[in-house]
């Protein structure tokens, strides 16, 4: 009896399983062929289970045949599901697919509406076009080729040659030789400072001896005439160093006019061209020398002419004036020695003088 209560039960649930498993089949409308295939399964009624299909030596039982069943079921309604969905995907695709095929029939229409002429066309059979492709556009940007670095050459060195003048009340005197070489450095495009050192020399002539009366007898006695002439000859050197600045007028034209202005250091010297000696009357001559120091102040003028960025001429023209007093040494003393003291005042009255020089030179840059 409980066998038979225990089979009753289990064909009941297998009952049950069949029919939820139709009622499935009945709501998704799947296709025939799934119908056929769930027939099959329920061809395995549960009236079909008995006791004598049961193998106590290994066969399966009722519950296992049940549990299979169920399992068979259940994998079907998966499937069956799955291409359920499927379909509705393929037909959301289907709808899609004609909402742009008539959104791009739409725009050819609104073109041939456009069109002046007349065009008659047939319409081709729907496409689908696929999405356009991203365009890249390639921009070629022309960068400016960089100025080239032109070398700014600051540095000059100025060799110059030329002559002076020295001018006073009692003096005019032209000088034999006038040398200088400067260098200068251009702080601004148009302001140099620079430094320049100078030598000149000059062979004068005493003619204002008042002791000496033309050779025809002197003061001196006529020995002095033999010894030296009707006037002695004087040899002067002087050194000068300068520092001075020039303001130029242009900055990026070849001539280039200026003003300048500097304070210079003078060494003088001053002897007498015959040092042979002579002696008369208590006095004492030859070997007579004076030398001085001094401080003068300059202005110039003048231009630069350049060939090349290297190389140019320069044409200055400058006006000296002493500062001060000068101090000096001599060799004799005066008191023996007269022609001393006539060496000194003549010194003294070349320091004081204007002295005009003119010099032209080459300019070299680097």
């Amino acid at each position: 009896m409980k066998t038979q209560k225990l089979n009753s039960k289990i064909s009941l649930m297998s009952l049950l399983l069949t029919t939820l498993v139709l009622s499935q089949s009945v709501v998704t409308k799947v296709h025939a062929q799934d119908f056929d295939e769930l027939d099959e399964l329920d061809s395995l009624s549960s009236d079909s289970l008995d006791m004598d299909d049961i193998d106590i030596d290994g066969k399966l039982s009722a519950s296992d045949l049940l549990k299979k069943r169920r399992e068979r079921l259940e994998e079907r309604n998966r499937q069956m599901m799955e291409k359920k969905v499927e379909d509705i995907r393929v037909k959301q695709e289907i709808a899609l697919t004609n909402k742009l095929q008539k959104a791009f029939n739409n725009s050819m229409n609104n073109l041939d509406e456009n069109k002046s002429d007349t065009v008659n066309t047939v319409q081709a059979a729907p496409v689908v076009l696929p999405p356009p492709a991203p365009v890249i556009e390639t921009r070629i940007i022309e960068v400016p080729a960089p100025a080239p670095i032109v070398e700014v050459k600051k540095t000059k060195i100025i060799p110059m040659l030329g002559t002076s003048t020295i001018s006073a009340d009692n003096l005019d005197l032209s000088s034999n030789l006038n040398l200088s070489i400067a260098a200068e450095t251009m702080m601004t495009p148009q302001l140099s400072l620079g430094v320049a050192i100078g030598y000149s020399t000059m062979e004068l002539t005493d003619t204002a001896n008042s002791y000496i009366n033309n050779g025809y007898g002197s003061y001196y006695g006529y020995g002095y005439y033999n010894v030296y002439g009707a006037n002695r000859k004087i040899d002067s050197k002087k050194l000068t160093l300068e520092a001075n600045a020039k303001f130029f007028f242009t900055e990026n034209s070849r001539l280039k006019p200026y003003v300048g202005a500097g304070v210079g250091y003078n060494r003088n010297n001053l002897k007498y061209a015959t040092s042979e000696s002579y002696y008369y009357n208590n006095a004492t001559f030859g070997g007579e020398e004076y030398s001085s120091n001094n401080f003068n102040a300059t202005v110039r003028g003048g231009a630069e002419f350049d060939f090349t960025e290297t190389v140019g001429v320069n044409l200055d023209v400058s006006f000296s004036k002493a500062l001060g007093k000068s101090s000096g040494s001599n060799s004799n003393n005066y008191y023996t020695s007269p022609d001393q003291m006539r060496l000194e005042n003549l010194a003294g009255e070349i320091q004081d003088a204007n002295v005009i020089a003119v010099q032209g030179g080459i300019v070299v840059r680097f």
